[in-house]
């Protein structure tokens, strides 16, 4: 495995990663915050409890998928976490384009949406869509599977750092003065 493909697997599996990490550490009513957004309608908003479990399984399905090398379990979970990615830029931008700066119900109930959240989940599908073509090719070698689902962990951890730190952007303006 070359170190391109290594970056590359690390990324896509950083997607998965935070998928993973959204459906376990969601707190409050989801269901809430969709409804509050009013781009939905309701008989889509009624489906929104099943959002954790689904990121969570499509996320948890592609780190499987690599840690095993079980190619055909990783090629269609792949493709489910860039379409759900593709689907939250979509519906990120509408947001943010309509109703500014509300809670996206991202992560967490309460971090409002921003055209860096709209950023980061349009990268995060571009990253995971060579996973469906079977690109980087899953290594033989379990070592080298398990070294990419680490630096993935460690890429996902920097990109909700780096969303928290996004999210302070104008909180202390008047600091200073």
């Amino acid at each position: 495995m070359t170190i391109l493909d290594t970056l590359a697997a690390c990324f896509a599996l950083a997607g998965a990663v935070l998928l993973v990490v959204a459906a376990v550490r969601r707190r409050g009513d989801l269901t809430r915050v969709i409804r509050s957004h009013g781009l939905l309608p309701s008989f889509l908003v009624r489906l929104t409890p099943l959002i954790g479990p689904a990121e969570g399984l499509a996320g948890a399905a592609v780190l499987a998928g690599w840690a095993t090398g079980e190619a055909r379990l990783l090629r269609p979970a792949a493709a489910a976490v860039a379409l759900w990615y593709v689907a939250l830029a979509g519906y990120l931008a509408v947001l943010l384009r309509r109703r500014g700066g509300v809670p996206c119900g991202c992560l967490d109930g309460t971090s409002p949406v921003s055209a860096a959240k709209v950023g980061r989940a349009a990268l995060l599908a571009l990253a995971t869509a060579p996973l469906v073509a079977g690109w980087p090719p899953v290594p033989a070698e379990p070592g080298a599977r398990l070294v990419a689902c680490g630096l993935a962990g460690f890429a996902a951890a920097f990109v909700i750092v780096a969303g928290k730190v996004a999210d302070l952007h104008g909180t202390s303006t008047a600091h200073g003065r």
